[in-house]
């Protein structure tokens, strides 16, 4: 679909509304899945300077951001997003929605970021279950002159999996706080359209769903923008998130049949987003990717911040002399559904920290896909290098499950191939095959998690160390607490008895490893088949 979608996103799009006409133009700036890239592109400073330059063409000036930007580098991770948050401030953004990534670093600290991000939330389907009221305001209202724009908040029910679940439940393993989400896609969509339908008797003129909600890559169908935009309405552009693609303007027909925008930036500043209401009353959306300049104030916070741990990210590792790849060079995910040379080291360094633990060496090692972020290059590795592959704050531990547990959960990793999937498990001490032609037989909830297995299955001739996985025996599995204790992306790892808790710390696990190399060897320039595509 996307390859289809790429001419349709070569013009800039202009749809009209019905709304009032404002007397001098609108300008919105957006930004998403900035995933920690302050420097990255065109940068925050980069953004600042643009939005300085709008502001001398019309005083309505307005800049969203639509989640994702506490995680993905290790500017993120080493104070738990608190850089970020001090760079948006200083930027005065005027408001932001929720990403899955803002959870990561914890509820406590998901917390910190609603009290000090001084744009604040806005979610029309962040609830509290327990109340079964809305943890923020559904939406926001902005007025320019005699014109209001609303700006709907919505963040993707896979906010649960695609973080993790066990934050978003009480200590007796309840949930506990929810996003609207079910298999049929219909809360989320009465959700967004309650919120929209309140804004426009408010007095809203134009209505701005700001999503975190992703279009056609490795999202949940019924919770993304192409499936709501045409059950919507009233909605007149859709600034979307979470599937990192690069959509100046898309049209689609509402429930109505009248023409909504659906928009993207991609990932990382590498583009701004750009929403005009002229004063025709005209709606346009475009990317724009030179910001023509950098601004100073902000470019010498970001120097400042980074002086606080550059020492640090220096220290070296090790060297390689071939690329570890993450994504190719186009940006997409490699490692989210094949093999390759950065998946086996990744998962061997897991087997690798287990020799030091009392229950000493693990039979199994695992890592999901998604938890791998960031390319190394040829050249020399240093703690940067680790930090930015492994963004997160995850800890290591060591479970005892059964084999069938074991093949239980590859199946539920490999259930989307071919398509890309963060749950996708790559493993150290065993190998596998599967079979993409048959229909997946994985059954899960309306939260994605693993519920159970109905049909023949995919995963084949699985061994470990080269012996036939026996599903009665019992083994040890050593990977991060998201997948095996956490319900990260689904995993549910039933039976597990946890025999060595959070030991350690993944990217310091990473490193430690790489640095018993002088150099990485030859045979992580390429997958092992350890996993194998029946074709």
């Amino acid at each position: 679909m996307k390859k289809v979608l790429v001419l349709l996103l070569l013009a800039v799009m202009c749809v009209p509304s019905l709304g009032a006409v404002p007397d001098k133009d609108i300008v919105i700036l957006y930004t998403n899945d900035v995933h920690c890239g302050v420097e990255d592109a065109i940068g925050y400073a980069g953004l600042e300077y643009y939005k300085h330059e709008m502001q001398k063409l019309t005083p309505y000036v307005t800049l969203v951001d639509a989640g994702d930007w506490a995680q993905g580098a290790t500017i993120g991770m080493i104070a738990q997003g608190r850089y970020i948050f001090e760079i948006m401030n200083a930027m005065n953004y005027d408001l932001a929605v929720p990403g899955n990534h803002e959870f990561d670093y914890g509820w406590s600290q998901f917390e910190n970021f609603v009290k000090n991000l001084k744009c604040g939330f806005v979610s029309c389907n962040m609830r509290d279950l327990r109340t079964g009221e809305l943890i923020f305001k559904p939406y926001r209202i902005f007025t320019y002159g005699d014109v209001k724009v609303a700006f709907v908040g919505a963040t993707t029910p896979e906010a649960i999996t695609k973080s993790t679940p066990s934050y978003f439940m009480d200590d007796s393993g309840k949930y506990i706080y929810d996003f609207d989400g079910e298999q049929t896609g219909e809360k989320l969509i009465a959700s967004i359209q309650k919120a929209v339908d309140d804004a426009r008797a408010e007095g809203a003129d134009y209505v701005i769903v700001v999503g975190h909600l992703g279009e056609y890559e490795d999202v949940t169908d019924v919770w993304a923008v192409p499936f709501i935009a045409p059950r919507t309405r009233n909605i007149d552009v859709f600034i979307d998130a979470h599937s990192h693609e690069i959509t100046p303007a898309l049209i689609f027909k509402n429930a109505d049949g009248k023409d909504v925008i659906v928009t993207q930036t991609g990932t990382k500043l590498h583009n701004i987003g750009k929403l005009t209401i002229s004063t025709e009353g005209k709606v346009k959306t475009e990317l724009v990717s030179d910001a023509g300049g950098k601004d100073e104030k902000i470019n010498a916070l970001v120097e400042d911040i980074k002086a606080r741990f550059e020492d640090t990210l220096r220290q070296h590792l090790s060297w390689t002399s071939f690329d570890l790849r993450a994504m190719d060079d186009a940006g997409e995910w490699v490692v989210r559904n094949a093999e390759n040379g950065l998946c086996d080291l990744v998962a061997d360094s897991m087997l690798y920290s287990s020799e030091g633990t009392e229950t000493g060496r693990a039979d199994i090692g695992l890592y999901n896909a998604g938890g791998i972020r960031a390319n190394i290059m040829t050249g020399e590795i240093t703690f940067n290098n680790a930090l930015s592959v492994m963004p997160f704050n995850n800890t290591v531990c060591i479970v005892e499950v059964s084999g069938q547990t074991i093949l239980d959960e590859l199946e539920h990793g490999v259930r989307l191939m071919p398509a890309r999937n963060g749950g996708f498990l790559h493993v150290a001490g065993m190998t596998y095959k599967v079979d993409t032609s048959i229909p997946t037989p994985v059954k899960v909830d309306d939260r994605n998690i693993l519920i159970g297995i109905e049909g023949e299955r995919r995963i084949k001739d699985a061994k470990v160390n080269g012996e036939p996985l026996d599903p009665e025996k019992k083994y040890k599995v050593v990977s991060i607490s998201y997948v095996l204790t956490g319900l990260g992306d689904g995993h549910v790892f039933k039976g597990a008895r946890l025999i060595e808790p959070d030991y350690a710390t993944a990217s310091d696990t990473f490193a430690r490893y790489m640095k018993t190399f002088d150099r990485i060897p030859e045979r992580y320039s390429h997958g092992e088949g350890r996993m194998t595509v029946i074709k």
